[in-house]
């Protein structure tokens, strides 16, 4: 059962960044208690808490490369960057593909909490076939969460609406998106140490939970 992010756990991670191998071998153990294993026991109950929410073929697998995102940067494009994260990212998708599946997101740092949703389009003409007939639900689903949550809408990299639609449609900001994702942060809860934290993912989540539905019935 999820106990909560130890507070030196966060303190932890804020100092990851500046690491290097050496440093980070030398705190390996404080690591794994003070952050990895929290973060297993916490994808176990917020995927749990998610089926019962949207049903069970949501995923949440507690491991490294599962629901759980690598603390290591990718250095290979950026070889003089930190060689460490200084955040957890935590993602319970819905379909057989992780890649491209609708997903929910949960990014912890030492200071706030971020949460999406979204998904990288494995089909573009499945995403603007469902935008031309029904982009009315997912913008009103969009609405609100930015209404709700001062949330931030990305993936619009066309600088067009794309050959086959009019340059007048209702929803051609939608059309030009190359994939999708409305996200958000909130300062971190006094709950982060505890079991309740997984209850205010829930209820942050829940509000994007439209956007979400809406994605699974347009790839399905």
């Amino acid at each position: 059962m999820f106990a909560g992010f130890p507070r030196e756990g966060l303190a932890l991670l804020a100092r990851l960044p500046r690491f290097d191998k050496t440093e980070f071998d030398a705190s390996r153990n404080a690591y794994r208690s003070a952050l990895q294993d929290p973060a297993k026991a916490f994808v176990t109950d917020l995927g749990a808490a998610l089926r019962s929410e949207l049903g069970a073929e949501v995923e949440a697998v507690p491991r490294t490369n599962g629901s759980i995102g690598p603390i290591n940067n990718d250095l290979r494009f950026n070889p003089d960057g930190a060689r460490y994260k200084d955040h957890l990212l935590f993602r319970f998708w819905e379909g057989p593909a992780k890649k491209t599946a609708p997903t929910l997101f949960v990014r912890l740092t030492s200071d706030e909490v971020g949460f999406a949703a979204g998904c990288m389009f494995g089909d573009v003409a499945v995403w603007r076939a469902a935008v031309d007939a029904e982009g009315d639900g997912l913008a009103a689903a969009l609405a609100e969460v930015h209404d709700a949550r001062d949330a931030t809408v990305v993936g619009q990299e066309l600088k067009r609406v794309p050959t086959g639609y009019p340059a007048e449609h209702p929803h051609a900001d939608l059309l030009r998106h190359k994939w999708l994702q409305v996200r958000w942060s909130t300062p971190l809860p006094g709950s982060v140490d505890g079991p309740e934290f997984v209850d205010y993912c829930v209820e942050e989540l829940r509000g994007v939970l439209p956007v979400h539905r809406w994605l699974v019935e347009a790839f399905s």
